[in-house]
């Protein structure tokens, strides 16, 4: 269960790995393809992600997250999209999963990081994917943000390790 995995998170952690992100990517694809498929979600990722060195299976479960994120928040735009990528900020890697879904209102954005704090109340879900996704986050070092507004999407921006440090 989630919150179990929650409670486990910050100590139990699978031996960090390098691995290329668009595999990580693409992994994260096919575990929320039938959500992307009924929205019918064009997702691209930028060509040539670098390398992360992290615990591969939890970087998969904030993929997975913020993508199954995106597709529930995705509304009704003419050509439904997520973008996945990179841009490089001083040498370091801010990977970034962005959408042109209903977005989310400035106020509730350090909110939307809280445990089973779900902005709405008729939302799917348990309120704990992007509480996860943050302690996965920084359990490897990086920090999580989030850009958006009302009506014009939302981007969520981390940084993970490039190299063993």
């Amino acid at each position: 269960s989630d919150l179990l995995e929650l409670s486990r998170i910050g100590r139990l952690i699978n031996p960090p790995e390098e691995v290329d992100f668009t595999v990580i990517t693409q992994e994260a694809m096919r575990l929320v393809e039938i959500s992307l498929q009924e929205k019918n979600i064009k997702v691209s990722i930028q060509p040539n992600l670098p390398k992360v060195y992290v615990d591969k299976k939890r970087i998969v479960e904030v993929m997975q997250n913020l993508l199954e994120n995106s597709a529930k928040f995705i509304g009704n735009p003419l050509i439904p999209q997520v973008e996945v990528g990179v841009k490089t900020d001083n040498d370091k890697n801010i990977f970034f999963v962005r959408d042109n879904g209903i977005g989310i209102a400035p106020q509730y954005h350090e909110r939307i990081f809280g445990l089973f704090d779900k902005l709405s109340a008729d939302t799917e879900g348990t309120g704990i994917g992007l509480a996860l996704v943050k302690r996965i986050v920084e359990t490897h070092g990086g920090t999580i943000w989030l850009e958006s507004d009302i009506g014009k999407g939302a981007t969520f921006y981390f940084t993970l390790p490039q190299k063993a440090t």
